[in-house]
């Protein structure tokens, strides 16, 4: 930027100055730090933060061989390299959950199978931090079977995330600790029941704070949560019309959660379902619309590490980016009029197709710190 043109933005009103911001990407908000001290400061303020990525658009992020972030709007997919930490993962199960543009990852290497590694991840910046386990049992490493999922208190001051760790074993009292990532220190929450199972492939959604799982009680559905502020799980509904198979969680409208099933009887119809507000009263769903075509992909789950990545759109649409023939990844638009904007953003052959199998996620890039 010429210095005449500095000189005219610096003297704009700070409001102005701060909508123009707002509206500007944050990959491109990274560089403009180093431009001027009053953007700086701006661009590093907490507020100005979480404001600008709450208004950032929704995209998609999956961890091949390089980390890809495809731009729902425009189609376009930048490229980056993947954290060295997480290289040798790419032929293990890997999973991630999203808060506030960090990246919970989950992740097992080849010389540890058995083990998990737990680490919070910017993609923007690039910063990577691994988290310990607190009995150093093979150096940071956590057990296959544990899960994990990551938020806040709500009536704290944002920024001191929390990762919440339980194993168990079903319908007995379980095993559950908070990473303070403030402070780098476990404590175990007591007296925690966890009487459903979760499903193998369902890593959860981080939702205003709290973690949201599709679990099984017995043999029927459920969504719980976590609720970070009171440490405490908690049934959310009861999921009596759905089946077994093929059901999808995700946030909806940032405050919201979005359930989409999938029949896989010809035509495959889809039903996309939206909860009331998390943070007001009762929860409860209603369905958003259903839609039913003879073209449409099947959502299924390749492996249980791998599922479609999926958000839905104005105009009651879907914009999915899954794998077929497990050698191809394809993004395209699902309404009552079909599928549309159909396109192949990478393409494997047979004996390098491992990374179709590695999970997409919802992402929203952001400045926010690692703590």
């Amino acid at each position: 930027m010429e210095r005449s043109s500095m000189a005219s933005f610096s003297t704009l009103p700070l409001d102005l100055t701060k909508e123009i911001l707002y509206r500007t990407p944050a990959e491109s908000l990274v560089r403009a730090k180093a431009t001027c001290k009053q953007w700086n400061d701006l661009i590093k303020d907490k507020r100005f933060i979480y404001e600008h990525w709450r208004r950032s658009p929704e995209r998609f992020l999956r961890a091949d061989q390089t980390v890809q972030i495809l731009d729902l709007v425009t189609r376009t997919r930048s490229d980056s390299p993947i954290p060295d930490e997480l290289q040798l993962s790419i032929s293990n199960a890997m999973a991630m959950v999203h808060c506030d543009g960090l990246m919970l990852c989950v992740w097992s290497d080849k010389e540890y199978f058995m083990f998990h590694n737990i680490a919070l991840w910017n993609p923007l910046t690039r910063n990577f931090n691994v988290v310990e386990h607190r009995l150093a049992r093979e150096s940071h490493r956590f057990l296959k079977g544990d899960n994990f999922g990551i938020g806040y208190d709500v009536n704290k001051p944002r920024g001191n995330y929390k990762i919440l760790m339980f194993s168990a074993n079903h319908y007995c009292e379980a095993v559950v600790e908070i990473y303070e990532c403030m402070s780098k220190s476990w404590r175990t929450i007591v007296d925690s029941k966890v009487d459903w199972e979760a499903y193998p492939w369902d890593h959860g959604v981080s939702v205003v704070g709290n973690m949201y799982w599709l679990v099984k009680k017995k043999t029927i559905n459920y969504i719980v949560a976590f609720d970070f502020s009171v440490e405490t799980f908690k049934d959310i509904f009861f999921c009596h019309h759905l089946p077994y198979d093929n059901n999808y969680l995700g946030c909806f409208d940032g405050d919201k959660l979005s359930l989409l099933h999938q029949n896989q009887n010809y035509p495959s119809p889809i039903e996309v379902w939206v909860s009331s507000n998390l943070a007001v009263g009762n929860v409860t769903f209603a369905k958003y619309f259903s839609v039913s075509s003879s073209d449409f992909p099947e959502f299924c789950y390749l492996t249980f590490w791998a599922h479609p990545v999926y958000c839905i759109a104005k105009h009651e649409r879907i914009i999915a980016w899954y794998t077929v023939f497990s050698t191809c990844l394809i993004v395209c638009e699902i309404d009552e009029g079909g599928v549309s904007n159909r396109c192949l953003t990478s393409k494997h052959y047979w004996d390098d197709c491992i990374g179709t199998f590695n999970c997409g996620y919802i992402y929203k890039p952001s400045l926010v710190p690692l703590p």
